[in-house]
């Protein structure tokens, strides 16, 4: 399957855990390690944003692997608009072997912290 139609599958998934007012407003894929799939989603209500990464059958709830893939969704994203290289992209650590720099992965760890602090503090369901 392209990871356009993966990426639309994961989105059809998260709206199942849409709440009545939000709407799946992004999907990001990651594979932290090879086949280990997951999906960063972004859901939007109003002027809010909440967060749920989702492997291939449930939410994930454990902080060790959502922290895991926000942060190497956010530094891919990053290093992909630095390179000029268009999405959507699976965010790995081969990608970033591929791509990154040691200047531009190191000036996006501040964005990274934050998000990470927005996903965890955002989350749809309970962390462990």
């Amino acid at each position: 399957m392209a990871l356009q139609d993966d990426l639309a599958a994961a989105a059809e998934r998260a709206a199942a855990f849409a709440d009545e007012d939000e709407v799946v407003d992004a999907v990001l894929a990651a594979e932290p390690s090879t086949g280990r799939r997951v999906y960063l989603c972004a859901f939007k209500a109003g002027d809010g944003r909440r967060w749920l990464v989702l492997d291939e059958k449930s939410p994930v709830t454990s902080r060790n692997v959502v922290r895991e893939a926000v942060a190497l969704a956010a530094l891919c994203e990053v290093v992909g608009e630095a390179v000029g290289d268009e999405p959507p992209r699976l965010a790995s650590p081969a990608y970033l072997d591929e791509h990154g720099t040691p200047d531009i992965v190191a000036s996006a760890f501040v964005a990274v912290e934050s998000l990470t602090e927005d996903v965890e503090a955002s989350y749809k369901r309970e962390l462990t």
